[in-house]
């Protein structure tokens, strides 16, 4: 009896089949990140991060400031008309 020589293609063992599993994987999210949909989306997203952190900074630091001027005293009533703070 004559044994058959080992052929990888035809019988591929479970680390080459888990192997193949992995890289097809790999492609389909390779393929997937640099669709033109995914790009998009990941500009919007990125965008609408940007504006929102942007205008929470802006009204923290307009707040800390208002407050710092309020506390020096330094804020008056700009309301009053210039007859009403003639003596």
């Amino acid at each position: 009896m004559e044994q058959e020589p080992h052929n990888s293609f035809t019988n591929p063992s479970p680390q080459t089949t888990r192997l193949i599993e992995v890289l097809q994987s790999l492609e389909n999210h390779i393929r997937r990140q640099n669709s033109l949909k995914y790009a998009f989306l990941k500009g919007m997203m990125y965008g609408l991060g940007t504006v929102i952190g942007a205008t929470v900074l802006v009204a923290l630091f307009g707040g800390v400031i208002a407050a710092t001027v309020s506390t020096l005293g330094g804020t008056s009533n700009t309301t009053d008309t210039p007859s009403a703070t003639l003596p």
